[in-house]
């Protein structure tokens, strides 16, 4: 399985949007699922439904936090991915 990483930091409230095809699969995840994650242990997080190449979410303004998005084609590619910031 392939995939990409975007670390967010808390700050500013705003919004984060994600243009991507629709067999990628996008999680949230604290910084404690995230290095989880990375070992492959057991992590919670949220899971981020990508419906019509999009998804979008609330920013968080506190803590620091990781965006992975998975892809399981052969084509997967971090130039089919978007990741576009709007403040609220």
């Amino acid at each position: 399985m392939t995939q990409i990483h975007h670390k967010i930091r808390g700050s500013y409230p705003g919004f984060i949007g994600i243009e991507l095809p629709n067999e990628y699969s996008v999680f949230l995840l604290d910084e404690d699922n995230f290095n989880a994650y990375r070992k492959n242990n057991t992590f919670h997080g949220i899971v981020l439904e990508v419906k019509d190449q999009y998804c979008h979410f609330e920013k968080p303004v506190e803590g620091s936090w990781h965006v992975v998005i998975e892809g399981e084609s052969c084509d997967f590619s971090p130039n089919k991915v978007h990741i576009i910031y709007k403040a609220a």
